[in-house]
């Protein structure tokens, strides 16, 4: 294993890189973020991000990291930004785009941890597979492994927020609509208009990513649009029922205490939205079928609340601790 000797009293100085950007959601940085913030204070994470995108070194610095830049794809920028870096203690990856060799070639540097809900095969020291179910795919070439609902990458305001629902109750009609970042196929719009022209007590929350422009329906009196929204804690705080993509708001919701209608209509989000629908947290329907599900569930408040019960029960919110946890003690193996 990489990194050479180092004093265990100095912090710890980690690398980051998400596959993120332009066409790209925001589940891989938003699962890095949660990670760098529980592995603070004795941690200090950079984050490896894409030219010319602003908005997401905001989204880093704004939770107290650091956003390093650099040109090319993904996979490109973080070798250069490695190779560049002085004193490497960690290096974590979060994506579906970083091959074999490549890791091979960064774990030469430092203890490597790669984030991947797909299973690929792997060449690093610890894989984590955050998603539920995701304990039943451990990718080879991995020494070690860390799967399931039970490591869930969220940060630690979705765990304030399942407290505060479980104390004061959910809001009586109140649906967060979100397809993730990219809204593909114009999904989360439909069902918006859907669900306020079918029912005219529900109001709709609705997410939009950070390269959203001139969003249809915003002096609809009914109709919140979230614009990039540094965390959906306080939103699902407010919410009845979630409806949208089984990707990481999903979970969240699960986290919180919200019953969700989700979608599967991204490849790599099939396993999970069958976890949660299994676990009896969510029901995962054809896109077609998103609103008409959402307001049959609006009309049965015990079924609400049976779903919720078993969200929480599935993600208790401390997964990214326990993560954190494993990751410091690959830096303290290197370092003996």
């Amino acid at each position: 294993m990489g990194g050479g000797t180092r004093d265990r009293a100095m912090t710890l100085r980690a690398l980051f890189a998400a596959d993120c950007g332009p066409g790209v959601g925001l589940g891989h940085l938003e699962r890095m973020l949660a990670l760098a913030d529980a592995l603070q204070p004795d941690v200090a994470v950079s984050l490896i991000l894409p030219e010319g995108y602003p908005v997401l070194r905001r989204r880093v610095e704004d939770r107290g990291h650091t956003g390093v830049t650099a040109p090319g794809e993904t996979a490109v920028r973080v070798e250069a930004v490695v190779a560049a870096t002085r004193r490497l203690d960690l290096v974590v990856l979060d994506g579906y785009v970083f091959a074999v060799d490549l890791q091979r070639r960064l774990r030469e540097r430092a203890p490597l941890t790669v984030v991947d809900d797909l299973g690929l095969p792997a060449a690093c020291d610890l894989a984590v597979n955050p998603s539920p179910g995701g304990e039943r795919f451990r990718p080879t070439g991995a020494r070690a492994f860390l799967g399931g609902a039970a490591f869930a990458l969220l940060r630690e305001a979705f765990a304030e927020a399942r407290e505060r629902v479980l104390r004061g109750g959910r809001a009586p009609r109140t649906v967060l609509v979100s397809t993730g970042a990219t809204d593909l196929d114009g999904i989360a719009g439909r069902v918006t208009d859907e669900l306020l022209e079918n029912d005219p007590t529900v109001e709709v929350v609705r997410v939009v990513g950070p390269d959203a422009r001139g969003v249809a329906g915003t002096d609809q009196p009914r109709l919140h649009l979230l614009v990039a929204p540094s965390s959906l804690a306080e939103a699902l705080v407010r919410a009845t029922v979630y409806v949208g993509a089984a990707g990481t708001t999903a979970v969240q919701a699960a986290c919180v205490g919200v019953p969700a209608v989700i979608n599967d209509a991204v490849a790599n989000q099939s396993a999970q939205a069958a976890a949660l629908d299994g676990a009896g947290c969510a029901i995962v329907v054809d896109s077609d079928d998103l609103a008409p599900e959402c307001l049959q569930l609006l009309d049965d408040p015990v079924r609400c609340g049976a779903m919720a019960d078993r969200g929480r029960a599935l993600v208790d919110g401390r997964g990214a601790r326990r993560v954190a946890d494993a990751v410091r003690r690959l830096a303290r193996v290197d370092a003996a």
